[in-house]
């Protein structure tokens, strides 16, 4: 029976005299809070590798290092690297959707009362501020695309990002449809995630590279000039009157 056991655990289960592939495992939860530290000591770490040194900087063996955390701790938590950075994606969808969810209590009834250039600011600060807090972000998330992880971000986050600019362009084109909401704010957020992705990318600052606060600048600018080009020629920058409906959830962008 023993020999039994020990050849089921190293083939699996069989088809056909062949072994069928093993899902992953899946990271370990931990139960106590001394076990929740570890984890976010183990996220930190490799936030910190990534931004110092990119994904490539990223081995269990390091995270290790930088974490305090044993080599076995660090597999009792995590199977192998891209549970570590799957996690790490994770936390930062989690956090996001806290951020985007209290910006959109704080100030939907609001947009219409700021100016355009006002209301790109309101919409825009909470994104960068969390960028320049976690500078890991971005180059995770373009490994997370590039890698297909469909657990990056969260069909609801996509709905809480598409919903929350479909409020800050329904408060300059009340009259647009739902259909025509749905479309500019998705054109409104990959802008964003183009020009945010592209300043990340830069090389080592030089001469004639720009720099991260003119590329948002250029931002700010480009997306005035797209919210004004649908407002009314005698409202183009001012605050708008409130909208009589309410915007619609917008379908899942995931």
């Amino acid at each position: 029976p023993a020999a039994k056991r020990v050849s089921g655990k190293a083939t699996g289960r069989a088809t056909a005299g062949r072994a069928e592939p093993q899902p992953a495992p899946a990271p370990r939860r931990p139960q106590q809070e001394r076990g929740l530290r570890r984890v976010d000591a183990i996220l930190d770490a490799a936030a910190a590798l990534i931004t110092t040194d990119g994904i490539a900087g990223v081995t269990m063996h390091r995270v290790a290092q930088h974490s305090g955390t044993t080599i076995g701790s660090m597999y009792h938590f995590f199977p192998d690297r891209e549970a570590v950075l799957r996690a790490l994606a994770e936390r930062h969808t989690e956090q996001l959707r806290t951020l985007i969810t209290e910006a959109e209590r704080e100030g939907a009834a609001r947009w219409s009362q700021l100016s355009t250039a006002e209301a790109v600011d309101r919409y825009l600060d909470p994104y960068l501020s969390y960028v320049d807090q976690h500078p890991d972000l971005l180059p995770l998330g373009r490994f997370a695309r590039a890698s297909g992880w469909t657990a990056h971000r969260s069909a609801e986050m996509d709905r809480l990002i598409i919903q929350q600019a479909e409020a800050v362009i329904a408060s300059r084109a009340p009259d647009a449809s739902q259909a025509e909401l749905t479309t500019r704010a998705v054109t409104m957020t990959a802008m964003v995630e183009g020009v945010m992705g592209a300043a990340a990318r830069q090389a080592p600052p030089a001469r004639s590279a720009p720099s991260v606060a003119a590329i948002r600048q250029e931002l700010r600018r480009a997306l005035v000039a797209y919210l004004d080009s649908y407002a009314g020629p005698n409202a183009r920058g001012a605050a708008r009157p409130a909208p009589t409906r309410r915007v619609r959830s917008a379908p899942s962008a995931g």
